[in-house]
């Protein structure tokens, strides 16, 4: 399952269609472009969480817009090329909320488990063991010279 959608992407670039009769970016490397987002994305998720995600919620949300700003980049740099400017009113697009590096920072911070995917899987570490300890990042204490056992 895809994070965000061709009709979504589109639904940001108001004024172009992708297809190849107008020389810019045509439908099939939108699809692609998702899939690769995605790739990128289940990447860093799935160090904490089980992917792809497909649970309904705040989480999913979340990784709906990073898929679809990361596809709405990469269009707008090809536009802008293709172009030879940034004038037209076609290459503003709606969902450019945050520029790559913030994107990137963010998948790290999930990856990391700073940032939880609210109603998301966390993932069983261990082949099915799971210490609270562990996810939540809390790291053992073990004092000289005391009998801890």
């Amino acid at each position: 399952m895809a994070y965000t959608t061709y009709t979504e992407v589109q639904g940001d670039f108001k004024n172009i269609t992708f297809e190849a009769a107008t020389g810019n970016v045509i439908q099939s490397e939108v699809t692609q472009f998702i899939v690769e987002a995605d790739a990128l994305i289940n990447s860093y998720v799935s160090a904490k969480y089980a992917t792809p995600v497909v649970t309904a919620g705040d989480g999913l949300n979340l990784l709906k817009m990073l898929s679809r700003t990361i596809v709405t980049l990469r269009i707008k740099s090809i536009l802008e090329v293709k172009q030879n400017s940034n004038i037209a009113a076609n290459q503003n697009p709606v969902s450019t909320l945050m520029s790559m590096s913030q994107i990137m920072k963010m998948l790290e911070s999930i990856k990391a488990g700073q940032v939880k995917l609210v109603g998301v899987s966390p993932l069983v570490s261990g082949g099915g063991f799971f210490s609270n300890n562990y996810a939540e990042g809390i790291e053992p204490v073990i004092k000289k010279d005391s009998q801890q056992w």
